[in-house]
């Protein structure tokens, strides 16, 4: 019936393999004991999973009384009788097992695992061993074959990742039949490095990319491949594009004897037709086409509708929804009639991948008053034309040696990555990394490695544009945004659905969009396209040192515009760096050019996409990632987390980015004006190289003491002028930014870090940035002030300041009522008036605070004012506040004002009198340096340390903190401060113990779990935070290069960062509940961490918010149900391993089973307490 596709012979070759093989696993090449233990092991759980295990195993039956767990254990044991493998390694042979294993059956929508298999996967977790995913993206080896020709990844998943990326690529190029017999070789030479499931996706991928040319023989015979040959089911999605293919075929077929036999062909291999498209991956135009031909055949057409799960399975969330969705209109007042335009520019811009910022004008060195900048423009015009000319010849060159080569990664061809697209766009990708490093300061020499990975990286994404162009994933993107925009703009819709709910409405009624992430290159072939591209640039790039003086050229002058060079590290061995020629920077910056950014680094235009899981969120076309990936994270258990678990942290990710901002005009004309008049240290402004003067010089005439003096001022000021050129392009990429952003509306796409915090997408630019960066932004929408508003405004003015931190709040307006007129001064003259805000803490805040402030009394009717104003409430010690929070400590409570009081507490005054108070006590008892350093304890001295405590600084981390305040005092004997330092370090940190006793005993207790976990149980350590986010602390060891090595935790980074960790993570879980009930009535918010953000009208109500939420937050028995997680996953551990005696196993049951005693700190008080967060 159907022409057969693959050759008979090859294949029962390739399926003879299979048969023998079993599993086709990933084996790795290493000659210790536990590698053949670990990879025997392997195999028989590969046979397990393909039920073979009873016909290839004789000697091993199973008998009724034994289960597949016992099963495994004698073969496990067996083995390691043979290899007299220790303890420890057997535990990570047993993990290894649940690598491979758990990987190859835990497949999405379990394509290809039947009834028994998912019976193994329970055994794997009854074993204990379901808690390794974090070995699974990492690898649970390190390894490399030393033969070229047999070059093995060093996993079974980064294996399928390279072949999947590269079938892409030949799909793309049209290439069907040579990546299928390119498969096919693949899949015999390299049977060990695949798994059967792996090679049934690669399959089914090539079913996809036949489908669309309309080759339903080809789709059949692959099919027949995977249930026959490999023994597994095919998936749904293979059958939809059966139908696809037989839609598009040209051969006369009858198309309802077709169609029966897929029907029946689905059935055989237990499939439902009934579930057809109901999650297709293809785009919508070919759903459309299966739908209409399914009803032209009068084939089936009951199909299941798919819908997402909408409620929350998180109680403290649950309770928010018990409250009804008040009206929300995030875009209230703001002129979105250009909102269209905004977003094709967005899609322009993300589909360019590079965006060009005009910069403002302001140069760092002195500039040759010879030379225009239209000289420098025509120069850099004529430069890169040369270099255009000669990185497209030597690019052709180089394919021409690669094609002779045959060079491969992973034994896969490397020249289709390098001939995907057209010459002259690599070509283009090459220019735009010299504009890009003409950025950098000549004293910057960042990793080659970096630069490479990031530079293969925009290759990739040129070539991902193109291929989602074709296939049509982009239009079908579009089409649900379109729609989803115009639910931002009615608030009818927002108050039925929240925007993660109304993405997955649109999915669910007919809106379709798939994204295929195996189309992402892998890091090794990105940093082999960029190692190639850049050893092209520093080959051709070239230019004459003389090139500014064009009468005095000198032939041999010629010079690299980037160059390499090797450099030793105290903390790594050498590495290799690129430096830039100081002459490139000059010249770049001589014209004034552009300024080249990522598109995803700068805020977006239009509303980002809402997050529905971890990898769909944020940027449009541009992929982020829920998590900012920290190396070795593990992606794996995040995207394995039930997707409810989740949704409280996408809600309120969404609810954080759909606040529209805009720029701060009058700032940024005043900062702008700042920093291209030299800058002004004292505003935080970078001043220019003429601040410095001239490097000192030496003379012959000088001793040799005194050239070893000029020889240090010249390296100290060379540091500090590089030190201030980096501060000096980071405040021009702000103010450019900024000046580009004016008369817009844009937004900030966010993402959180691995503790589950809070950060914006954007680096460069965005309110998390510094005191300017925060006082260029304003919230786009505004809110009249009304009565609560004015004042509100007036005392996050004297906030700022920092000049009535013991006062009361009445006492902070009574005080802006009497400086009124200074406020006004610096509004009306900021530079050439009194400049009182110049004196504040936060000095570009309290600018624009003055500016809004004046604008609002001078209105007809200030109440009426409608502000963009963003009006902070701050955390006081908020760490601290988590801890007395979790411990009731009275004492700390009422220091960091859980308590109510009539005046705000400061708890770095309290832990002065502290050891003011014990210094005294030393004195009155003799001792000498308590004399001596009595009266110098301040405020200023304990600050740091007492922030640093709660992210457990350490005595030599306090001293060091102590030591550097007593080094600005001058009135201090010096002599005395190396010692000193070490005393009042220790009394500072007596006295944070005696004033939060409750602390202590947590901080303890957590770097005490941390210990056993990764000392004794060798993992990292793991916990969920309150509202479902899992963290793990994923610090390891340093890997040695080429060494078999699985990852090991790093002991003192886990137990030391652990306290501080889990506290941010709380943090930011009062922050989400704050933010969802918030967006639940109607409000505006944003954050800094533990800064609350809003407009003056809604302080009141988000002060209510705030303190409910953290009271709902520490109700709940935090410290019970971690321990509660710890304990069961180190007994899931022990009941496999059994490792330990049973009096150690007590003793560990003892520590993380701990009750830790809590103190009689009313909770509910905080409710009553004004300066909580004030």
């Amino acid at each position: 019936m159907f022409a057969k596709f693959i050759n008979v012979q090859h294949s029962n070759h390739i399926a003879k393999q299979i048969l023998q093989n079993g599993h086709l696993i990933n084996r790795t090449v290493q000659s210790s004991s536990q590698s053949r233990t670990n990879l025997r092991v392997l195999k028989l759980l590969d046979d397990i999973q393909n039920q073979k295990y009873n016909q290839k195993n004789k000697k091993t039956k199973v008998k009724k009384s034994d289960t597949l767990k016992n099963v495994i254990e004698k073969k496990f044991n067996n083995n390691n009788n043979k290899t007299k493998n220790d303890d420890k390694k057997n535990s990570i042979a047993m993990e290894t097992i649940a690598i491979r294993s758990c990987d190859n059956l835990a497949k999405m929508n379990n394509n290809y695992v039947d009834d028994d298999v998912n019976k193994s996967i329970d055994i794997f977790e009854e074993l204990g061993l379901n808690n390794v995913d974090n070995l699974i993206e990492n690898g649970a080896y390190n390894w490399r074959d030393m033969d070229e020709d047999y070059e093995i990844y060093e996993d079974a998943f980064m294996t399928k990742k390279n072949l999947l990326s590269f079938i892409h690529v030949c799909l793309y190029n049209d290439q069907l039949s040579e990546v299928h017999s390119f498969l096919m070789e693949f899949v015999d030479k390299f049977s060990n490095s695949l798994s059967s499931t792996d090679v049934a996706t690669c399959c089914e991928l090539l079913i996809k990319g036949m489908a669309r040319k309309g080759s339903a023989d080809n789709v059949h015979d692959l099919i027949t491949f995977i249930s026959d040959k490999l023994k597994l089911k095919p998936s749904i999605h293979s059958y939809e594009c059966y139908l696809l293919a037989l839609c598009k075929q040209i051969n006369n077929v009858d198309n309802q004897d077709a169609l029966n036999f897929i029907i029946e062909d689905m059935k055989r291999n237990g499939l439902n037709p009934d579930y057809l498209l109901q999650r297709p991956i293809l785009n919508s135009k070919e759903v459309k086409m299966i739908r209409t031909f399914l009803m032209e055949n009068g084939g089936h057409q009951k199909f299941h509708k798919f819908y997402h799960p909408r409620r929350y399975n998180n109680q403290l969330v649950e309770k928010l929804l018990q409250t009804e969705q008040k009206y929300y209109d995030p875009f209230e007042g703001i002129d979105l009639s250009r909102l269209d335009e905004y977003v094709e520019q967005q899609f322009n811009i993300e589909m360019n991948s590079m965006v060009k910022v005009e910069p403002i004008e302001a140069r760092f060195h002195d500039s040759d008053q010879s030379k225009s900048e239209t000289f420098y423009k025509e120069l850099i015009t004529k430069l890169e034309n040369d270099w255009q000319q000669s990185l497209l010849i030597s690019y052709q060159n180089y394919l021409k040696n690669l094609k002779q080569k045959h060079k491969r990664l992973s034994g896969i061809p490397f020249i289709h990555y390098m001939t995907i697209l057209e010459p002259e766009i690599y070509v283009n990708v090459m220019l735009e990394e010299i504009r890009k490093c003409a950025s950098f300061s000549e004293h910057y020499s960042p990793f080659s490695g970096q630069l490479f990975e990031a530079l293969g990286r925009k290759v990739m994404q040129q070539y991902l544009l193109r291929s989602n162009m074709i296939d049509g994933t982009i239009d079908d993107f579009k089409e649900c945004y379109k729609q989803y925009v115009k639910y931002t703009l009615d608030p009818e819709m927002i108050c039925q659905y929240n925007p993660r709910e109304y993405w997955q409405h649109l999915i669910e009624n007919g809106y379709h969009y798939h994204f295929d992430e195996t189309k992402y290159w892998p890091n090794n072939v990105l940093k082999e396209i960029g190692k190639d591209l850049y050893e092209i640039i520093t080959s051709e790039a070239k230019f004459n040192s003389d090139i500014l003086n064009m009468d005095e050229l000198q032939p041999y002058s010629i010079q690299p515009v980037i160059s390499f060079f090797y450099k030793k590290h105290e903390t790594v061995k050498t590495k290799k760096e690129v430096r830039v020629n100081p002459l490139l920077i000059k010249i770049y910056e001589g014209a004034g050019s552009d300024i080249y950014f990522e598109s995803e680094r700068l805020p977006m235009l239009c509303p980002p996409v809402p997050w529905i899981n971890v990898n769909f969120g944020g940027n449009l076309l541009v992929h982020n990632f829920l998590v900012r990936l920290p190396l070795y994270y593990p992606k794996h258990h995040l995207k394995r987390t039930p997707i409810q678990q989740l949704y409280p942290t996408f809600d309120s990710l969404n609810a954080l980015s759909l606040c529209p901002w805009k720029i701060n005009d009058r700032i940024l004309d005043v900062a702008i004006d700042v920093f291209k008049n030299n800058g002004n240290i004292d505003l935080d402004i970078p001043v220019s190289l003429s601040y410095f003067g001239p490097l000192p010089r030496s003379s012959c005439e000088m001793s040799r003491k005194e050239r070893a003096v000029i020889y240090y001022k010249r390296k100290l000021q060379k540091k500090e002028q590089a030190e201030m050129y980096s501060l000096w392009v980071d405040c021009l990429y702000k103010l450019s930014i900024g000046n580009s952003l004016r008369n817009k509306y844009f937004w900030f796409p966010i993402n959180t870090d691995f503790r589950s915090r809070v950060y914006p997408i954007p680096p460069n630019f965005n309110h998390l940035g510094n005191d300017l960066s925060r006082a260029l932004l304003l919230f786009g929408k505004g809110k009249p002030l009304g009565e609560k508003g004015l004042q509100w405004l007036k005392i996050h003015l004297i906030n700022l300041t920092g000049l009535k931190k013991r006062c009361s709040v009445k006492e902070r307006l009574e005080y802006a009522d009497e400086i009124i007129d200074l406020i006004m001064d610096s509004a009306d003259n900021p530079l050439n008036g009194q400049k009182w805000w110049m004196s504040s803490d936060e000095k570009w805040q309290t600018l624009a605070c003055c500016i809004e402030l004046t604008n609002a009394l001078r209105s007809p009717d200030p109440h009426a004012y409608v502000s963009h104003m963003p009006i902070h409430q701050d955390g006081s010690c908020n760490g601290l506040q988590h801890y007395a929070a979790l411990g009731r400590d009275i004492l700390g409570a009422k220091s960091v004002n859980l308590s109510p009081s009539e005046y705000p507490q400061d708890v770095y005054s309290d832990v002065a009198a502290l050891v003011e108070a014990e210094i005294e006590k030393d004195s009155a008892n003799g001792v000498e340096i308590a004399n001596i350093v009595k009266g110098f304890i301040t405020r200023k001295i304990v600050k740091q340390t007492v922030m640093t405590y709660v992210y457990g600084v350490t005595k030599y981390g306090a001293k060091l903190q102590v030591l550097k305040r007593l080094k600005e005092d001058s009135h201090f004997p010096e002599s005395h401060k190396v010692t000193a330092s070490v005393y009042i370090s220790e009394k500072i940190l007596f006295s944070i113990r005696k004033m939060f006793t409750q602390t202590r005993i947590i901080q303890e207790w957590l770097t005490d779990c941390a210990q056993i976990i990764s000392t004794d149980y060798n993992s990292t350590v793991e916990w969920i935070t309150p509202l479902g986010f899992p963290v793990i602390q994923s610090y390891y060891k340093n890997r040695r290069k080429n060494t078999p090595t699985i990852l090991i935790p790093n002991v003192m980074k886990q137990k030391n960062a652990f306290p501080a960790n889990f506290i941010h993570s709380l943090d930011s879980s009062h922050m989400m509940l704050t933010s969802l009930e918030c967006h639940r009535h109607g409000m505006t918010f944003s954050s800094v961490h533990d800064c609350y953000w809003t407009h003056a009208s809604e302080i009141d109500q988000m002060n209510y918010f705030c303190r409910k939420q953290f009271v709902a937050l520490h109700s709940e028995p935090i410290l019970d149900n971690l321990a509660r997680f710890l304990r069961k996953k180190l007994e899931l551990y022990d009941k496999n391993h059994k490792r330990f005696s049973a009096e150690y196993d007590e003793l560990i049951n003892q520590v993380v089973d701990r009750r830790i005693p809590k103190g009689e700190f009313e909770l509910n008080s905080v409710m009553d307490s004004v300066y909580f967060f004030s």
